[in-house]
């Protein structure tokens, strides 16, 4: 029987760090590129909710007042 830890290592310390820099370097890519397809999507969504938004009303300060006084907590002048 062979002890499983006592396989020849086939990298040396130096070959192995390149090789690990290259896997982070490509993984580093490819999330860069999912990260830019993420603000394209998040872009596009953006776009069809303002174009799902209805229009809107403009108050005017009596209004607004009246509103206010039926519902306390709601403030009507800020949007």
């Amino acid at each position: 029987m062979k002890k499983s830890d006592s396989k020849h290592q086939t990298e040396t310390p130096e070959q192995e760090l390149k090789r690990l820099r290259r896997e982070n370097a490509k993984l580093k890519s490819k999330l860069a590129d999912v990260k830019e397809a993420d603000k394209a999507k998040i872009a596009e969504l953006k776009r069809e909710l303002k174009k799902k938004e209805g229009p809107r009303l403009r108050l005017t300060d009596e209004q607004c007042e009246q509103l206010s006084s039926l519902f306390p907590g709601i403030d009507f002048r800020s949007k």
